[in-house]
């Protein structure tokens, strides 16, 4: 395990439901493809099918619709193993305003 593994901080309920709300609102636009009932136990790439360039379009995506920045210096396969994992991952890792 990494510190990364041991020691996440604490996220936000609201912010992460609001994430999970978002990202599967994004889907069929990032898909290109109609996705119904998606929810946080979703798998990405198992269920829907996503690729690792989809992934990144979604996170640009997420940035534009919130308009925030998301640090990817971390970003990882496992970030998107489910719809709720990239919600954590997103809500870890935003940007504060400079």
């Amino acid at each position: 395990m990494t510190e990364r593994d041991t020691a996440l901080p604490s996220i936000d309920p609201a912010l992460r439901e609001q994430l999970v709300d978002d990202i599967c609102a994004l889907l069929p636009q990032v898909l290109k493809r109609e996705v119904t009932g998606a929810t946080a136990a979703t798998t990405l790439m198992e269920a829907l099918g996503m690729s690792s360039t989809s992934g990144l379009e979604l996170i640009l995506e997420l940035e534009d619709r919130l308009d925030v920045e998301i640090s990817v210096e971390e970003l990882g396969r496992h970030d998107f193993g489910t719809v709720g994992s990239l919600a954590d991952y997103v809500a870890q890792n935003l940007i504060p305003e400079a």
